[in-house]
């Protein structure tokens, strides 16, 4: 049921985004050739044929902590003013580490300094988790739940046809209460967007969170 709760919430942003990139769609493609074709390297990224394809190599450079490789996946500068992607470097972060002024951009020099807490330990365990079968054949994927002390935690994989977009939720329960039970105060998830381009390549597009 609480699975059901929080699914139902990423689902109604999913179609928020969905109707807000209508919008968009006539200029995606110009985009797309302006801009992706140039900022990746050819010595850090290779052509696939199919999305699910760079969906792994992408898993394998960050599992890998291959910095080189994840850069392939962004297009560098990002501007914060679309995304959360500092909040959540932020929640990984001591508070005395923060800066007092949140940039307004986001670099290839801020990945270097930051990718073990823009892909924390948390999301890369479950993304190891997610079957790139099912993911490919039915456009979505449920990894089994990470249990540790305080709470649990899963990551749900979807490939949207209609945006051509991968989000990778990592889902956390509530709280345990003094049984050990998931409380639902607490639910929430980081939502990770990529872009599915012309030529199967993913680049990184936002952070949303839910919860």
């Amino acid at each position: 049921m609480k699975k059901a709760v929080l699914k139902q919430l990423i689902f109604a942003l999913v179609v928020a985004l969905f109707l807000s990139a209508c919008n968009q769609i006539n200029n995606s493609d110009a985009y797309e050739k302006d801009t992706t074709a140039k900022k990746i390297s050819k010595s850090t990224y290779t052509p696939v044929t199919i999305w699910i394809e760079d969906f792994a190599n992408l898993r394998e450079a960050i599992y890998r902590q291959d910095i080189a490789k994840m850069k392939a996946y962004f297009n560098f500068p990002v501007f914060v003013d679309t995304t959360q992607i500092w909040q959540a470097i932020y929640d990984n972060m001591d508070q005395s580490e923060r800066p007092h002024t949140t940039p307004s951009t986001f670099t290839g020099e801020d990945l270097e300094k930051n990718y073990s807490r823009l892909f924390n330990e948390d999301f890369v365990k479950s993304l190891l988790k997610v079957n790139t079968g099912p993911l490919y054949k039915d456009g979505e994927f449920t990894t089994p739940k990470t249990v540790n002390k305080d709470r649990s935690f899963y990551m749900l994989a979807q490939y949207d046809k209609a945006t051509k977009s991968i989000q990778l939720s990592l889902i956390y329960s509530g709280w345990k209460d003094e049984n050990g039970v998931d409380m639902s105060e607490g639910e929430s998830a980081t939502i990770y967007f990529f872009k599915v381009t012309n030529t199967n390549h993913l680049i990184f597009e936002k952070i949303l969170f839910a919860g």
